[in-house]
C-alpha cells in the first residue's frame, strides 16, 4: 500500500497528514482501445402510444336518468334559449326576457371574437402525431411501487380558461369575465376569454386526442352562467347549455374516457357575487339541474373549485367561507339523500405547503401552522374533522377577519359531506414570522396588507440561500422532496379516506416564446411529473398515504387568467391558425407511459 501527503490549514497552523492513495486493480476495470469499421447505428425506432380501447358504459348509473330523475326539480322551473343581440330594444320582455338577457352584458365588450360558432367534428388523430418522442434516460430505476388497478389518472381543465365563446349560446356573464373585458380600466389590458382555445365548439377533437394517446380520466368544469343564465334560484335554465355539456359527458364515454365534473371553478356568475350571502339557494338551484341531466354517468362530482383562495377575488370577506360550506353540504346532502346518487363527491382545495424556514425554530412552525390553518384549516375542520374553525382564524382582535363561529347545527350539517380529499398540491413554500413583532401588529391591523390574514412571510428560497429547487415562470418549481410531506400533512392532520391530486404541473419559463419544436420537448414538464409521481408512491408505500388519484393540469396550454404565457399545457395551442391546431408536448408521452408502467393491469 502506498501513501500520499496532504496539508490541512486550521487557522494559522498548517498540518501534514498522510492517506492511503487509492488501489486501482489493473485490467478488469480499464477500457480495451480498438478499432473497427464505424457505422451509424439507429438509437430510436417509431413507437406510437397505445390509445383508449374502446368506448365505455356503466352497468349501474350512478343515479337516475333524468327522465326519472326531473320530478325532483322545482316545478315552476322554465328553459328557454338566448341569443346575445347588443342592439337589441329594450321592450316590455319580463325579467328573463331577452332584452334583460342583453343587459345582463351592458358593461361588457372585448377586442376578440370567436372564429366559428358550430361545434367541429372529430376527424382521426394523424399516426404520426403519435410517435413516441426519445426515451426518457433521466428516470431513476424502478422501485417495484405499483398503483392500484382503479387509481384514478389523467389531466384538467376549466370552463373559462378554454371553451371560448362566452357570449353565445345563452351564457351569462361570470366573475372572470372582468378580465380583459375593455371597458374595465383595471383589467382591459389582459387577455379575455371570447377566443380561448374554442373548445367550446372543438371538445369531440379534443376528447379524441385524449382517447388516442391513451388519457382514461379528464377532468373539466361546466360553466354555471351557461346553465343558468341571470344566476339566480328560480331564473331561466338555458337549453343550449344543457344541451352542450351532455354532448361533452356523451363524447367522453364514445371514447372510453370517464368524466370527472366540476360544478363551479371560480367563474361563478356575477349575479351571485353580488349576494354571497344567498350562495347556498342559488347554487343548490344550479346544482340540482346539472346533476339530475348528468349524473346517471358522472362518478365523480367536485362542488367548489380552490374556494379557500378566493377571499378578495369571489367575495370580500371571510364570511363568504361559511356560504361555501353551507352551499357544498346542501348539495351534497341533495344528491345522496333525495336524488339516491352512488357516485362521489368532494370540495377542492388549493394548498402550496406552507414549510417552516426552520423546523427548530418554534416561531417558524407556529407561523407555518397559522398559515395552513387560514389556507386549509377554515374549510376542513368542520368538513373532516366535525370540528370549530381554528381558534387564530376567529380572533378578530388579533387578526381582522370578520369570521364568525359556526354553531353546533352547522357544523353536524357540514361534517362528513365530503367523499375523500382533493386538492392542487403544485409546490411548497418556506414559512416564517414577519420580520418584527411590530410588523405583524401592523399586518393584523390593515386588511389590505399584502400577508394579511396570515400575516407571515413566504419564500421559496431555503434559509442556507438555496431555491428549493428548478423555478417555473410563475410560482411552480421541481421540488419534488416537499411532495410526501404535503401528502403527509394533509392525510394526518385531517385523516381523509383518500387523497386525490386534482391538479399538479409546471410551466417552464418563458415556454411561449419558444419554437413549436422547442416547446413540445418540454423535459422540465416531463421530469416534474416523472418526480412528482415517484414520491407519491413512496408516500403510498413508506408512509401509509392513501391516494386515489392524480389529474395534470393542463390537458392544453390555456387562459391562465387573462395571460397565455403561463403554460402549463401538455399539449400546444396555435390561435394563429384557423384551426387552433394543437400539437402533444412530450410530457404527455412520458406522463401516459409512467402510468402504464405503474398500475396494475385490470
Amino acid at each position: 500500500m502506498t501513501f500520499s501527503k496532504h496539508w490541512l490549514a486550521i487557522g494559522s497552523l498548517a498540518l501534514e497528514y498522510t492517506l492511503p492513495a487509492l488501489a486501482i486493480p489493473q485490467g478488469s476495470f480499464s477500457p480495451q482501445a480498438s478499432y473497427s469499421s464505424f457505422q451509424y447505428t439507429p438509437v430510436t425506432s417509431d413507437i406510437y402510444a397505445t390509445p383508449l380501447p374502446s368506448s365505455l358504459s356503466f352497468s349501474t348509473p350512478y343515479a337516475p336518468p333524468f327522465s326519472e330523475a326531473s320530478t325532483l326539480l322545482p316545478d315552476n322551473l322554465t328553459t328557454t334559449t338566448y341569443s346575445y343581440n347588443p342592439a337589441i330594444t329594450p321592450s316590455p320582455d319580463g325579467q328573463h326576457g331577452q332584452s334583460a338577457y342583453a343587459a345582463l352584458w351592458k358593461d361588457y365588450s372585448y377586442t376578440t371574437t370567436p372564429p366559428f360558432t358550430t361545434t367541429a367534428s372529430a376527424t382521426p388523430v394523424a399516426k404520426a402525431e403519435l410517435v413516441l418522442p426519445p426515451q426518457l434516460y433521466n428516470a431513476p430505476p424502478d422501485t417495484g411501487y405499483r398503483l392500484p388497478k382503479d387509481f384514478i389518472w389523467g389531466v384538467s381543465s376549466s370552463a373559462w380558461q378554454i371553451e371560448g365563446g362566452i357570449q353565445l349560446e345563452g351564457r351569462g356573464p361570470g366573475s372572470l369575465d372582468d378580465i380583459g373585458n375593455a371597458l374595465s380600466s383595471e383589467t382591459a389590458s389582459l387577455n379575455d376569454s371570447n377566443v380561448a382555445n374554442m373548445h367550446y365548439f372543438l371538445y369531440k377533437q379534443d376528447i379524441a386526442r385524449l382517447a388516442a394517446i391513451g388519457i382514461p380520466y379528464y377532468s373539466f368544469s361546466i360553466s354555471w352562467s351557461r346553465i343558468v343564465p341571470f344566476g339566480v334560484a328560480g331564473s331561466p335554465i338555458n337549453k343550449q347549455g344543457l344541451d352542450h355539456y351532455n354532448d361533452l359527458i356523451n363524447t367522453c364515454l364514445e371514447y372510453g374516457i370517464t368524466p370527472i365534473v366540476t360544478l363551479n371553478h371560480a367563474d361563478m356568475p356575477t349575479s351571485v357575487t353580488q349576494d354571497i350571502d344567498s350562495l347556498p339557494s342559488h347554487f343548490l338551484y344550479y346544482a340540482k339541474v346539472a346533476m339530475t341531466h348528468y349524473s346517471d354517468r358522472v362518478p365523480y362530482w367536485v362542488t367548489f373549485n380552490e374556494p379557500n383562495i378566493a377571499v378578495g377575488t369571489l367575495f370580500d370577506s371571510y364570511s363568504g367561507l361559511t356560504q361555501i360550506l353551507l352551499a357544498h353540504a346542501d348539495a351534497y346532502r341533495w344528491y345522496k339523500d333525495t336524488l339516491r346518487g352512488t357516485g362521489q363527491i368532494t370540495i377542492k382545495f388549493a394548498n402550496n405547503l406552507g414549510v417552516p424556514l426552520s423546523v427548530h425554530n418554534t416561531s417558524h412552525v407556529a407561523a407555518a401552522s397559522r398559515y395552513q390553518n387560514f389556507l386549509l384549516g377554515i374549510l376542513s375542520n368542520p368538513l373532516f374533522l366535525g370540528k370549530q374553525y381554528p381558534e387564530e382564524t376567529l380572533n378578530r382582535n388579533t387578526n381582522g377577519t370578520d369570521l364568525t363561529p359556526l354553531t353546533d347545527a352547522q357544523i353536524a350539517h357540514v361534517h362528513g359531506t365530503v367523499d375523500f380529499w382533493s386538492f392542487d398540491p403544485y409546490t411548497a413554500q418556506f414559512v416564517s414570522p414577519l420580520p418584527t413583532p411590530q410588523d405583524e401588529d401592523a399586518c393584523h391591523a390593515n386588511s389590505s396588507h399584502p400577508a394579511w390574514p396570515t400575516c407571515v412571510s413566504l419564500t421559496n428560497i431555503q434559509a442556507n440561500g438555496w431555491a428549493m429547487g428548478q423555478p417555473s415562470n410563475d410560482y411552480a418549481y421541481i421540488a419534488p422532496h416537499w411532495v410526501r410531506q404535503q401528502l403527509g400533512y394533509v392525510w394526518n392532520t385531517f385523516k381523509p379516506s383518500g387523497i386525490l391530486i386534482a391538479e399538479y404541473g409546471f410551466n417552464p419559463f418563458e415556454e411561449s416564446k419558444r419554437s413549436l419544436d422547442a416547446q413540445r420537448y418540454d423535459l422540465e414538464r416531463a421530469l416534474y411529473y416523472e418526480d412528482f409521481l415517484r414520491e407519491t408512491l413512496k408516500a403510498m408505500y413508506e408512509d401509509g398515504v392513501n391516494v386515489i388519484g392524480a389529474l395534470a393540469w393542463s390537458f392544453q396550454d390555456n387562459n391562465e387568467f387573462g395571460r397565455y404565457g403561463e403554460q402549463y399545457g401538455l399539449q400546444t395551442v396555435n390561435r394563429t391558425d384557423s384551426a387552433f391546431t394543437r400539437t402533444y408536448k412530450r410530457s404527455i408521452f412520458d406522463y401516459v407511459s409512467f402510468f402504464h408502467k405503474h398500475v396494475e393491469k385490470r
